[in-house]
C-alpha cells in the first residue's frame, strides 16, 4: 500500500531548536545577554534531559495503541523518530475510517461488513486498538465470540477503555460467565473514564456479580452515571439506565 500517511519533515537533530542569533552592536563585539550579568553558571542544553526520542519503536507503538487521531498526530510532530515509529498506527487509522465507512454504508460506498471487518483487521494487525475492538464487534454479530475476546483482550491489555468494557461484558456473557475477570476489566475501563463500564460495574455491585452486594455503592455508581450520561451527549444509554434505576429503586 502506498498510500501518503504524513508530510515529509526535515531531517534535522532531534528535540533541537534552530540556533539564535547573537546580537552585535556597531563596533562588532557580541553583546552579553542579561542572564550572563547574573549567572556565571553555563546554560543547559535542550538535549540534556531524556530523550524521548530514544524510546524503542514497539514501547512507543504500545504507549500510542489507543490513540485517536489527534492524539495520534499530535504524538507523530514530536520528532523524526515519532513520526517514522507511529507510520503504522496512521495508516491503521486510515484503514479505520475505510472500515467504518464500508460498516455503516457511508461515503458513498454501500454497507459491506465483509469489507469493513477486512479493513478493521488489517488496522489492528498494523496496532491499533480502536481497529480490534471494531473487528471484535463484527465478530461478536456474527456469534464468533472467542475471535471477538481474543481482540477485546488484545485491546484491552493495551489500555484501549472501550475493549476493556466490551471484553468485561463479554465475561459476563459467557458460557459460563466468569464474573470476576468481568468485574476486573470493568473497574479499568471505569477508571479510565468509560461511561457504559460504570454503568455496568455499578449493576454487578447491585447484583453482588463477582463482588460483594453493596446497595449503597451501587446507587453512588448509578448516580455518578446518570450525571455523565444527562450532561453529555450518550443519548443512547439514558432510557437503558432510567429503566434499571426504576428495577432498582422498585427492589
Amino acid at each position: 500500500m502506498k498510500e501518503k500517511t504524513w508530510p515529509n519533515r526535515s531531517d534535522g537533530f532531534r528535540f533541537t531548536a534552530f540556533q539564535l542569533s547573537k546580537p552585535i552592536d556597531r563596533e562588532g563585539k557580541i553583546k552579553l545577554s542579561r542572564l550572563s550579568k547574573f549567572s556565571s553558571k553555563p546554560l543547559s542544553s535542550p538535549t540534556d534531559g531524556p530523550d524521548f526520542s530514544a524510546l524503542p519503536f514497539d514501547i512507543l507503538t504500545k504507549i500510542a495503541a489507543s490513540f485517536n487521531f489527534p492524539n495520534l498526530i499530535a504524538a507523530s510532530l514530536v520528532c523524526r523518530s515519532w513520526r517514522d515509529a507511529l507510520r503504522p498506527l496512521r495508516e491503521a487509522m486510515l484503514l479505520l475510517r475505510h472500515g467504518k465507512r464500508f460498516k455503516h454504508g457511508r461515503g458513498g460506498v454501500r454497507r459491506n461488513l465483509e469489507k469493513a471487518l477486512d479493513s478493521f483487521l488489517k488496522g489492528a494487525a498494523r496496532g491499533s486498538t480502536l481497529a480490534m475492538v471494531d473487528a471484535g464487534l463484527i465478530y461478536w454479530e456474527r456469534g464468533l465470540k472467542e475471535e471477538a475476546i481474543a481482540l477485546y483482550l488484545k485491546a484491552a491489555v493495551l489500555g484501549d477503555p472501550a475493549g476493556q468494557c466490551n471484553l468485561g461484558i463479554s465475561y459476563l456473557h459467557g458460557q459460563p460467565p466468569n464474573h470476576k475477570e468481568a468485574v476486573k476489566w470493568l473497574h479499568r475501563a471505569s477508571v479510565g473514564g468509560h461511561v457504559r463500564a460504570q454503568y455496568q460495574l455499578a449493576l454487578c455491585v447491585h447484583q453482588g456479580l463477582g463482588v460483594d452486594r453493596d446497595l449503597h455503592q451501587a446507587v453512588c455508581s448509578f448516580l455518578l452515571t446518570i450525571s455523565i450520561v444527562l450532561s453529555s451527549e450518550f443519548f443512547c444509554l439514558r432510557k437503558l439506565i432510567w429503566d434499571d434505576m426504576i428495577c432498582f429503586f422498585a427492589h
